[in-house]
C-alpha cells in the first residue's frame, strides 16, 4: 500500500497541471500571497462516489487540486482526462458536459482489464504483468486493483491539446486510434480486456486502497506512442475472405437492421457484464443499427426493452434509455465494425458470416503457416516471447544465440539481424560476459521482476512491522518504489516505426 502522499502525487500527475491549484471560493490555503492564479485557462474534472453514482452521473465537478485533495480519499471514480469545462443539471442531481468533443486535453490512455471475479483477477496477476508492456516498449505508470480486474493507466509526457479544425479534431480523432491499437495488443496476450469502453471517460481514480503499481518516471512519449500506432497498423491481420455468407457494415449498403448478424445478436440472452464487450456494448451497438437503418427513436426503445428482458442478467432501464439516447444523438452513422466483430466473437461464437467493411477487396497475405519463411516482424515477436518466457520473473536471463536459433529453427543470419533491430528499437538489452552465455533482458522482463520484488519486499516489511507492533501490519507502511534499470541507448538501426523512438524506461 503507498501512503497519501505519493498518492495524491500520482493524481497530479495524471492531470498536468490542468487544474486551478486553490479554490476560487472558500479555500483554506490562498492567502494574500498565493491569492493570483496564473492567467492560464483550466479545466474541470468529475468525481463520483460509487460505481452506482458514476452511472447515473451523480458526482461532484472538480476544478483545483485544493478541492480534490479534499474529497478524494472519498471518491471511487473521475475523469483523468480534463474537460473545458463541467457543470450539473438544473436541480444539480448530474453532472454534465463530459462528453469527448468537450475535452480540453487528454492526459492519459486507460486501459480497464475484467475477469469473472476477484479470485481469478488475483489468480492471472502475473499473465497481466507480462502483457501490459506494450510491445516490449510502453510501460504503465500505474496500475489500480479493482474488484474484478485492474485498470492500467499510461500517462503520457505530455498532454493532447485538443483544437477543433473544420469542425473535427484531428487529435482527438489520433489520440482514439492510439488507445484502440494499445487494447489490441493487450487483448491479443490477456483476455478481459475491455475493448468497447469509452477511451476517455470515467475510470477508478488511484487511492490507497487501489494502487499496486506507480512510477512517476513511467511516462509514455507521445511521439513514440504514435510512431509505433502508425507501424502497428500496418500489421494488423486482415480476415481471409472465404465463402461465407457476407455481412456489409456500409451505411449506404443497406439497412443494418436488415443483416444477420442483427438478428443474431438480437437473439443471444447469456451476455453479461464483466468481461470485454459485453451488455451496454451490445445494448449500444443494436441501438445504432436501428439509428443507420432509421427505425424511430420509440420503436428502437420498445425493441431494446423486450431484448434486455430477455438476458438472463438484464441492464437497468435508465443504462437503455441512455443508450438509446447516444446512439440517436447524430454523434454517430450506424453500429462500427470493429465492435460488431467483437460482440459475434464473444456472444456468437458459432456464427457462420464474415463481416466486410464495403470498401472493395483487399489483397490477403497468406497465413504464417503456408509460407515458406517468415517476416522479420513475426521472428521479432517470436524472439521477445521465448525471452519473456525463459525470463520468468527475473530481471535477466542468460542464454545463447545458438539455444534461441534451435528453440525457433532461425537462420544465425535472420537472428543476427533480428537482435540488432531489437535493441535499436529498445526492446532488448544484452549483456556479455565473456565466454558465458549473453544475459538479456527486455522492458517486460525488468517490469515483472521490478513488481515481483515490491510486493516481496512489502511483505518482508510488514512482516517485520508486526514482530515489533503487531497492530502496524495493517496501518499501510511501505518500502520505497524500485528504479528500473536504464534500456541501451539506440546506436545505429533506426526502429521500424521511425528513429526518434526512445526508451520509456526513464
Amino acid at each position: 500500500m503507498y501512503d497519501k502522499k505519493t498518492v495524491q502525487t500520482a493524481q497530479r500527475l495524471v492531470l498536468h497541471d490542468s487544474l486551478r491549484t486553490y479554490k476560487v471560493k472558500n479555500s483554506r490555503f490562498n492567502l494574500a500571497g498565493q491569492a493570483k492564479e496564473t492567467p492560464t485557462k483550466k479545466g474541470a474534472i468529475a468525481l463520483f462516489s460509487s460505481k452506482e453514482s458514476m452511472q447515473k452521473s451523480h458526482g461532484v465537478v472538480v476544478t483545483s487540486f485544493e478541492a480534490l485533495g479534499a474529497i478524494a480519499d472519498r471518491m471511487t471514480h473521475w475523469t483523468p482526462n480534463t474537460f473545458n469545462w463541467l457543470g450539473y443539471t438544473q436541480n444539480r442531481a448530474n453532472v454534465r458536459g463530459h462528453r469527448e468533443d468537450n475535452l480540453a486535453q487528454i492526459n492519459t490512455l486507460v486501459v480497464d482489464i475484467d475477469f469473472a471475479d476477484a479470485q481469478e483477477r488475483d489468480a492471472r496477476e502475473q499473465e497481466v504483468l507480462g502483457a501490459v508492456t506494450v510491445a516490449d516498449l510502453f510501460i504503465p505508470t500505474m496500475i489500480l486493483r479493482t474488484a474484478k480486474g485492474y485498470h492500467v493507466y499510461y500517462v503520457f509526457d505530455h498532454p493532447m491539446f485538443l483544437r477543433k479544425k473544420r469542425g473535427q479534431f484531428p487529435v482527438l480523432k489520433a489520440a482514439q486510434k492510439m488507445s484502440s491499437f494499445v487494447r489490441q495488443w493487450i487483448q491479443e496476450r490477456v483476455a478481459g480486456v475491455d475493448v468497447g469502453c469509452n477511451n476517455f471517460g470515467i475510470f477508478r481514480i488511484p487511492r490507497q486502497d487501489n494502487l499496486v503499481f506507480f512510477d512517476a518516471h513511467m511516462l509514455v512519449q507521445v511521439s513514440a506512442l504514435m510512431k509505433w500506432s502508425q507501424y502497428y497498423a500496418t500489421q494488423v491481420p486482415v480476415p481471409k475472405p472465404d465463402n461465407r455468407q457476407v455481412i456489409s457494415l456500409a451505411p449506404d449498403e443497406g439497412r443494418q437492421v436488415d443483416q444477420a448478424w442483427f438478428k443474431a445478436l438480437l437473439k443471444v440472452t447469456t451476455v453479461k457484464s464483466g468481461q470485454g464487450l459485453a451488455r451496454h456494448n451490445t445494448v449500444l451497438t443494436l441501438a445504432l443499427a436501428m439509428y443507420q437503418s432509421k427505425i424511430s427513436q420509440q420503436r428502437a426503445r420498445d425493441v431494446l426493452d423486450v431484448f434486455n428482458s430477455n438476458l438472463h442478467d438484464p441492464l437497468a432501464d435508465r443504462e437503455v434509455v441512455q443508450c438509446v439516447r447516444d446512439a440517436y444523438s447524430g454523434n454517430y452513422r450506424g453500429a462500427a465494425l470493429s465492435y460488431v466483430q467483437g460482440l459475434l466473437e464473444q456472444w456468437v461464437p458459432n456464427f457462420s458470416g464474415k463481416v466486410v467493411t464495403g470498401m472493395g477487396w483487399h489483397k490477403f497475405a497468406k497465413p504464417r503457416s503456408e509460407r515458406q519463411y517468415s517476416h522479420a516482424h513475426e521472428w521479432r515477436r517470436d524472439v521477445l516471447a521465448l525471452i519473456n518466457q525463459m525470463g520468468g520473473d527475473s530481471a535477466a536471463v542468460a542464454i545463447s544465440t545458438r539455444q534461441i536459433q534451435t528453440e525457433l529453427g532461425i537462420s544465425p543470419a535472420s537472428l543476427n539481424r533480428v537482435m540488432k533491430q531489437l535493441q535499436a528499437a529498445y526492446q532488448l538489452k544484452k549483456v556479455q560476459r565473456g565466454n558465458q552465455p549473453t544475459l538479456l533482458t527486455t522492458v517486460t522482463m525488468l517490469f515483472k521482476s521490478a513488481m515481483v520484488s515490491r510486493q516481496a519486499q512489502s511483505q518482508a516489511w510488514k512482516g517485520y512491522l508486526t514482530t515489533l507492533v503487531p497492530t502496524i501490519a495493517t496501518s499501510g507502511y511501505d518500502l520505497p518504489l524500485w528504479t528500473l534499470v536504464a534500456v541501451q541507448k539506440r546506436e545505429n538501426e533506426a526502429p521500424p516505426w521511425g528513429a526518434e523512438t526512445r526508451s520509456q524506461t526513464g
